[in-house]
C-alpha cells in the first residue's frame, strides 16, 4: 500500500468517525519540517492514477471556497482570520 493510499484510510475513517461522507477522491498537500528546520510541501492524491489536471482541478476548487470564506468573513467585517 502507498503512502497516499495510508493517507486516503486514515482520512476516511475520521471522516466516518465524524459522521460525514464518503471520501471518493482526496488530493492534499502537507507542509514538513525536515530535522534540519527546513519547510518541505508534499503532495499527492489518491487514488494514484488520478490525471494531473483532475488533481489541479481538485486544489482550485479548495482554494476558491477558501477564497469565498475569506471575502464572506471581510464582508461581513470581521478581520480575524479563521
Amino acid at each position: 500500500m502507498s503512502f497516499a493510499e495510508d493517507v486516503h484510510q486514515a482520512f476516511a475513517g475520521v471522516m466516518q468517525a465524524h459522521g460525514l461522507g464518503l471520501v471518493s477522491r482526496l488530493v492534499f498537500v502537507v507542509e514538513l519540517v525536515e530535522d534540519s528546520g527546513e519547510l518541505q510541501l508534499l503532495r499527492g492524491s489518491v487514488p494514484a492514477d488520478m490525471p494531473v489536471w483532475s488533481e489541479l482541478g481538485l486544489h482550485r476548487y479548495a482554494v476558491a471556497d477558501i477564497e469565498a470564506l475569506v471575502t464572506a468573513s471581510r464582508v461581513a467585517g470581521s478581520e480575524e482570520d479563521e
